[in-house]
């Protein structure tokens, strides 16, 4: 075989190789596929053909042939993306653990999420995993496409559809149930945004647990779940004069806003003057100079639980659905010493 190798001003494809080496375009393919019935002989030669070439395999086109594209979606809210980053990172290294590949879908927020999914059906994804709210006839056009969905931290709508969560409400009730016990009466909130389903499960579980205990639910500030709306809400409810003993925010960023708010602006001693307690776990949480008291979320675990039911799911379409629900773990920490 006779190696022909130009200089291409584009990207060289299956055919150019083809040429190139002097085989059919169907033998490149072949060399690329690892169980392939071909001699080595040919395989070496077409490969070295493909790299003078600098040519790679095109997944997306192989995609069209085997009907898997190794490649699984991801929504996810722009404040989840900002606010909770380890999150995207857990399931990418789960994803690789199967051989597959995330794309990225963003979106505002929940109530946005459908006018992602148009462009997310244009791609052939082997699965969907949404860490965002989805209606109902949504997800039926996914599973109409044969692309399974799973939720994550949120609640499907209705149908054949996997999801794992946290038990948010179960979560903070131990937390809101902890710090009574520790001694702590007059409670505020700084929650995320009004409808975030996140953040109305831990508040409204917070609050439940409060009256449980004989005491006043709290009040909700609501925020973006940002460190810099966290500061800026309590920084006004102080003012406007709240006199919490204690703080619970719906995640970890916001909790270390009120910390810092209390310390620079309002010159209080944490826990001293005023406990504060978060939700999450992020990695800052345990760093000294916050020592947050907090609900960990167990990301890295749920995310390789959610793609294995994600696999699971994709190799038997029509079985059952699986809700899982896994509870948080209270961490203590010297910004809300408590009982564990």
């Amino acid at each position: 075989m006779t190696t022909k190798a130009p200089q291409l001003s584009r990207r060289a494809t299956s055919y150019d190789v083809a040429v190139a080496a002097g085989v059919a375009q169907s033998t490149v393919s072949r060399c690329f596929q690892a169980d392939s019935n071909i001699s080595e002989g040919t395989r070496a030669h077409v490969r070295a053909v493909a790299e003078k070439l600098g040519y790679t395999p095109n997944a997306l086109a192989r995609s069209l042939i085997t009907r898997r594209s190794q490649t699984v979606g991801v929504i996810i809210t722009r404040y989840t993306l900002r606010n909770s980053p380890n999150l995207l990172y857990s399931l990418s290294e789960a994803l690789g653990e199967v051989k597959q590949r995330l794309i990225l879908l963003a979106v505002e927020d929940d109530e946005s999420a459908h006018s992602i999914l148009d462009s997310a059906l244009e791609y052939p994804l082997d699965g969907l995993i949404s860490c965002a709210n989805m209606r109902a006839q949504d997800v039926k056009r996914f599973v109409d496409h044969h692309v399974p969905v799973l939720f994550f931290n949120r609640h499907p709508p209705a149908g054949r559809v996997d999801c794992i969560s946290t038990d948010q409400l179960r979560g903070a009730g131990d937390m809101a149930a902890a710090l009574v016990q520790a001694g702590y009466r007059n409670f505020l909130c700084v929650g995320g945004p009004e409808h975030a389903p996140v953040s109305q499960e831990r508040t409204r579980g917070f609050n439940q647990q409060l009256r449980r205990e004989g005491i006043p639910p709290a009040e909700v500030l609501a925020t973006d779940f940002s460190y810099d709306r966290g500061r800026t809400v309590f920084l006004e409810a102080m003012r406007a004069g709240a006199r919490p003993d204690c703080v619970f925010c719906a995640n970890d960023q916001l909790a270390f806003g009120v910390i810092d708010a209390c310390r620079y602006e309002l010159g209080l001693r944490v826990p001293e003057d005023i406990a504060v307690a978060g939700f999450d776990d992020i990695p800052e949480a345990e760093r000294p100079s916050y020592s947050l008291t907090t609900v960990r979320q167990p990301t890295t675990h749920m995310a390789r639980q959610a793609i294995q039911l994600l696999v699971q799911r994709i190799a038997h379409p029509s079985r059952s659905a699986q809700h899982t629900a896994i509870r948080g773990e209270l961490v203590s920490r010297s910004s809300a010493p408590i009982a564990r």
